[in-house]
């Protein structure tokens, strides 16, 4: 860039009011970025003004239409307001943006003739060139008295600018197309270093980009400082702790419950009623949970542990001996119950809604749950299921010997950070190879033989995830490629919980993997013992594979 840094202020305000997983939001923290990469002063207009400066030696202004633009007098050199598509009240109107109509521009579903879609290709002209960009939620401009239109897609017009007190503004309507998904894809970048370029011209002259630098492949840096890796360890939305001797006195545990083993059914329904006992603030952290989820893809329950002679783990997986109680099974049923659907998996532990996590002297080394000697790497639990559950909840019924048994986890929300937008549209992308497990009739270890499946969908700013590191491959070096970073970058932010009696971990199999790590067992005994369940969220997708009145899922694959 041949230039002295230009001054880039960016007003955000626009977030307030906005949830944490709004593509408008991660689409404008791209463009700050994008300045940011190409060596612009960039700053807050808050702590811009809270300084003393005035908004007349910005030279150029980032907002939307959602902030008021009033003061004509103290308008920087240049303002580019990109227009939402939220629709705002009529409060918010002022005097720039007064005489302004926008609406949605629609494009024809490839794969249907009678649906319209709010993302698609455009050939969109500027300045008499054509340019191929991908749009999503493109806003086009249906009255604009005072403006002169400068970009257009077919007869939408999708940019206008005009000048005032020698004060320029362009107004655009491609916000969302510079989203994680977006960015990288056809001339997006190109483009909008095109019109960047155009418009800093007017500000500063013999200004350009260098054209063999692309934003879009290149990773931003977080700097990090050192962080604790144990999650039971770190203050967050992510632990809760139960005072159990306060529900004891409640009567949580009074009324006696049916055999989960004898009566399924009615063990969840009597199981989930008794969430009325918790208090308001675990079922605030639960439903919090559930809608939006946290940072690390995990919640951990601590406290469910309960006096009284815990029997000998047993050796067999199929073999639930006489407990005394089914607390385990009560707080996991209830819990399921709430996010979803307990559910089971006819080739998964027989079926059983409540499955016994326990070591096997014949499998020590194999990818499976009832491995010991062999880590099992990160993965989505039954990535290559059709029917996948989304969440996946552990209860701790005795830990190893040693207590070093792992459980670890590493979310999607984090691992974004170390990927180029590049990288994040190649794995957006239907080019991987899924792996069809062990325990489904699957030759142990074989990469591949699954559905081929995206990594990432859902919104580019908080995205769900499918990834299996073991039985996973790539369609092309290119998604190979990705797909090695992405095992580097879970290793970079992986957390851990070591798992005590009467710990609950409900992992959130959409937005994080996990894993579990080496241990030791005795076969005396006294080895780790876990109760899982799985959840689905909606139960109805999997009506066709479930026997009446049963919650065990019957999917057969063909290998």
């Amino acid at each position: 860039m041949k230039s002295r840094n230009l001054l880039v202020v960016y007003d955000d305000s626009f977030y307030n009011g906005l949830g944490g997983n709004n593509i408008a939001k991660n689409s404008f923290g791209n463009v700050i970025d994008f300045f940011r990469y190409y060596k612009f002063d960039v700053y807050n207009i808050d702590d811009y003004i809270s300084k003393g400066n005035g908004l007349s030696d910005i030279d150029i202004l980032l907002t939307t239409d959602d902030v008021s633009q009033n003061d004509i007098d103290e308008q920087p050199k240049l303002s580019i307001i990109f227009a939402l598509s939220e629709i705002y009240s009529q409060d918010k109107i002022n005097s720039i943006n007064k005489d302004i109509v926008t609406d949605n521009v629609e494009f024809k579903n490839k794969n249907c003739d009678y649906l319209n879609q709010l993302d698609g290709e455009m050939k969109v002209t500027y300045k008499g060139e054509n340019f191929h960009l991908y749009g999503n939620y493109v806003r086009q401009f249906v009255d604009y008295a005072g403006w002169q239109p400068f970009i257009s897609y077919e007869d939408f017009v999708i940019g206008l600018e005009k000048e005032n007190n020698n004060k320029k503004f362009y107004y655009l309507g491609l916000l969302n197309t510079y989203s994680s998904f977006y960015f990288s894809a056809c001339d997006n970048e190109y483009f909008l270093k095109r019109i960047i370029g155009d418009a800093i011209g007017g500000v500063q002259k013999e200004f350009h980009f260098q054209s063999e630098v692309t934003f879009s492949n290149h990773v931003i840096k977080y700097e990090e400082s050192y962080v604790t890796r144990d999650l039971s360890q770190i203050k967050g939305d992510h632990i809760i702790y139960i005072d159990n001797d306060k529900l004891l006195k409640k009567g949580f545990y009074y009324d006696e419950l049916p055999s989960p083993y004898d009566n399924l059914n009615r063990f969840l329904s009597e199981s989930f009623k008794r969430i009325i006992h918790l208090n308001q603030e675990i079922i605030k952290n639960l439903y919090n949970f559930k809608n939006y989820g946290n940072e690390y893809g995990v919640l951990l329950l601590k406290g469910l542990n309960f006096d009284g002679v815990l029997p000998p783990t047993p050796s067999d997986i199929l073999h639930y001996p006489d407990r005394g109680n089914f607390y385990g099974e009560l707080w996991l049923a209830m819990i399921s119950e709430f996010l979803g659907y307990a559910v089971g998996y006819s080739q998964e532990k027989n079926g059983n809604i409540f499955q016994n996590l326990v070591p096997n002297i014949k499998k020590e080394f194999l990818l499976s749950s009832e491995s010991s000697k062999k880590e099992l790497d990160f993965h989505t639990e039954i990535a290559f299921h059709p029917l996948m559950c989304d969440y996946v909840l552990l209860y701790c019924l005795r830990q190893d010997h040693e207590k070093n048994a792992k459980t670890f986890i590493s979310s999607a929300k984090m691992m974004l950070r170390d990927l180029s937008l590049r990288e994040i549209q190649i794995l957006f992308e239907p080019l991987f190879m899924t792996g069809i497990d062990y325990s489904y009739g699957s030759p142990n270890g074989v990469k591949g033989n699954g559905p081929l499946i995206s990594i990432l969908y859902g919104n580019p700013s908080d995205p769900y995830m499918i990834y299996d590191l073991d039985l996973m491959k790539g369609l092309n070096a290119e998604a190979e490629f990705v797909l090695d970073k992405l095992k580097k970058i879970a290793n970079k932010h992986k957390y851990w919980v070591t798992l005590e009696a009467g710990d609950l971990l409900i992992i959130d199999n959409n937005r994080c993997v996990h894993g579990r790590s080496e241990f030791i067992p005795r076969y005396d005994g006294q080895d780790r013992w876990l109760l899982r369940t799985c959840a689905l969220t909606d139960i109805k997708q999997a009506s066709s594979d479930i026997l009446e009145e049963s919650r065990v899922i019957n999917t057969r694959f063909i290998i």
